[in-house]
């Protein structure tokens, strides 16, 4: 796999986890859902928790307009709901407004200091901006306060990856497998890290493992990278044995 062609596979996948995984505080949200929290918003609208919660109720439905207004009404009745703050930066995230994301969430956390799950997704923003020094400082905050946060050392290799650090890369992804050994991102993203540092071996084994877990994104191709380097392994062990005769 060439360089480039790399960069655009590590840019899908990690465009399909974080979306996949990312962590939305519910704020024990009921499961009645919108119509429920309209008739709270009407019959206590002075009440942040109730503009809140219909906040995220249009946020799961994916109308961010109505979010980002409920979550702002919130903020306007409690300029300190740090839950509104973070979830308002989810809004501009899902709108691909990075700079307005991580305002938000920076604000919550130096409004609240044990809001650690903030770090995640502020790590995201960062890497999405491509500011991959100030992500991996975002995730060691969170791996401070919570060691075995998931898949927060797989987006700290990303972020090596990005800065083309792949030992680093490699170390994270490693780290990640100390806590979930069943992470098939994790052995994805070690099999294109040994790939581009040319142990094509070690790229073998972790590309092979992450074949092995079930509904892993375009496993296909992941299938023909693998085809690709058995092939040139066996190019290259012929020309061994060719200029030995």
């Amino acid at each position: 796999m060439k360089k480039d062609e790399a960069a655009d596979w590590l840019i899908l996948f990690l465009i399909i986890l974080p979306l996949s995984i990312g962590t939305y505080q519910r704020n024990n949200v009921w499961n009645n859902g919108l119509e429920l929290w309209k008739d709270c918003v009407n019959k206590s609208s002075q009440k942040e928790r109730a503009h809140h919660n219909l906040g995220f109720a249009y946020f799961e439905l994916g109308d961010w307009d109505e979010a980002e207004k409920e979550f702002e009404d919130a903020l306007r009745l409690n300029p300190h709901y740090s839950l509104s703050m973070y979830n308002l930066g989810l809004v501009f995230y899902k709108r691909g407004l990075m700079d307005q994301a991580i305002r938000y969430y920076k604000e919550a956390i130096e409004n609240d200091s044990n809001f650690s799950d903030c770090f995640y997704n502020l790590g995201l923003a960062y890497y999405q901006k491509g500011l991959y020094k100030e992500a991996i400082e975002a995730y060691e905050k969170l791996l401070e306060a919570k060691p075995d946060y998931e898949n927060a050392y797989v987006n700290k290799g990303l972020a090596y990856e990005g800065l083309k650090k792949w030992d680093r890369a490699i170390q994270s992804f490693h780290e990640e497998l100390k806590y979930r050994p069943d992470s098939g991102y994790a052995h994805l993203y070690l099999g294109e890290s040994y790939e581009v540092i040319k142990n094509y071996p070690m790229a073998l084994v972790h590309y092979r493992k992450a074949l092995s877990f079930p509904n892993l994104p375009d496993a296909e191709k992941i299938r023909k990278e693998v085809s690709s380097i058995e092939s040139g392994q066996k190019q290259k062990k012929k020309k061994r044995i060719d200029g030995k005769d």
